[in-house]
């Protein structure tokens, strides 16, 4: 029989004060839709469970500043259906949609998505596309990173006294499309084999100002690809231009996979031949957006 204490705290203020001492086996649960199998399968065996689903103050969206600022309890349901995501951040209400189930949807929160750090989580894929930054709150203060730098070797810089409380990205200008496109293994859960996001910005003179791409299940965790983005900056957006990068990042897929671990080199063919397709769509949807034939 499994046995820990349990707690739900109700406020902010509360949680932080259990986190102060907090130890490896203190494991937060938000959604639970990750921990829970983790606990009961006994890959995890905690000695203090923090229920933070009834913490109502880390569940917003709002824009502030120049800035999109999420709760970390937004649910990806919740995220899906808010108009300030939609008509700012298509990329993140795409991604949340195409997260498991509709049951995992309603209890999943992107808070506990980015913290679970897998490979393969679309939200975090969508929020890295997004150049997101998380906030990391203790009783000690907070600590902002950029998402991209949160994640170490498989692992997340998060210490035990600290909660995600808020994802922020800057918000994207009206000549800004984004989009996301995901290749999963079946259609009821659809676990993700590969995934793309882009976020793309043009001139006055269809001219791509900004370019931030993001490959998710490739590597250990969403990846952005500078050395790609850097190719179609400054030059006329269209599908010739766009189409002309796929090449490269077919390449860059295959010699990810390989350096992460040379006996994937089944997966490495595949996934640098899918990308090939869902970027492509991502590519047009985006073209649409952006109003260019």
């Amino acid at each position: 029989m499994i046995s820990y204490e349990y707690f739900s705290p109700k406020t902010l203020d509360e949680l932080l004060d259990l986190l102060e001492s907090a130890d490896e086996h203190t494991h937060i649960i938000a959604g639970g839709t990750d921990i829970v199998l983790d606990i009961r399968s006994g890959r995890v065996k905690p000695t203090k469970v923090i229920n933070i689903n009834k913490i109502k103050e880390l569940k917003y969206v709002k824009e502030e500043e120049g800035y999109i600022k999420i709760g970390s309890m937004m649910t990806f349901t919740e995220l899906e259906r808010n108009q300030i995501i939609n008509d700012n951040a298509k990329i993140l209400a795409k991604a949340c949609s195409e997260v498991g189930s509709t049951q995992i949807r309603n209890l999943g929160t992107v808070g506990g998505n980015i913290v679970n750090a897998s490979a393969a989580a679309d939200s975090v894929a969508a929020l890295t596309g997004l150049d997101a930054q998380v906030v990391l709150t203790s009783k000690k203060g907070q600590r902002t990173m950029r998402l991209v730098d949160f994640y170490d070797n498989g692992k997340t810089k998060i210490r035990k006294d600290e909660v995600l409380t808020e994802i922020f990205f800057e918000k994207p200008s009206e000549n800004t499309a984004t989009c996301f496109t995901k290749l999963g293994r079946r259609k009821a859960l659809a676990i993700v084999v590969l995934s793309f996001g882009a976020l793309i910005e043009k001139d006055e003179l269809n001219r791509c100002t900004k370019a931030q791409f993001v490959l998710g299940a490739v590597a250990k965790h969403p990846m952005r690809i500078p050395t790609i983005e850097e190719k179609i900056i400054g030059k006329e957006l269209n599908r010739e231009n766009l189409y002309g990068l796929l090449d490269d990042m077919s390449t860059l897929i295959y010699n990810t996979i390989l350096e992460g671990s040379p006996n994937r080199l089944r997966s490495a063919n595949y996934k640098s031949k899918s990308i090939v397709g869902i970027a492509k769509t991502t590519f047009d949807s985006i073209l649409s957006d952006l109003n260019i034939e």
